[in-house]
């Protein structure tokens, strides 16, 4: 198993995951961290975060269509490659 470190909102939180199979949503949920989120496809928005550090990657069969700035990433279809930092 790997294991990443996700900073949130300026606080240290160990998060254990098989990298390539879990959203970073289910990550961020089955650690209790409370995501706002609807469709959990990436067409409405909801789950909308900010990262700040790190690398994340979407899965071919799940891009996001909802509109997006620059730095801001979908958790319900997006998943985290490494240690990250967000903004929730």
């Amino acid at each position: 198993m790997l294991y990443s470190t996700i900073k949130i909102n300026n606080k240290n939180y160990t998060i254990y995951y098989e990298e390539n199979e879990i959203s970073l949503l289910s990550v961020l949920q089955l650690n209790y961290i409370d995501v706002k989120y609807q469709c959990k496809q990436g067409y409405c928005g909801m789950c909308k975060i900010i990262l700040i550090k790190g690398k994340i990657y979407y899965n071919n069969k799940k891009l996001p269509l909802a509109f997006y700035n620059p730095g801001e990433i979908f958790p319900c279809c997006c998943i985290a490659k490494g240690n990250i930092e967000i903004e929730i």
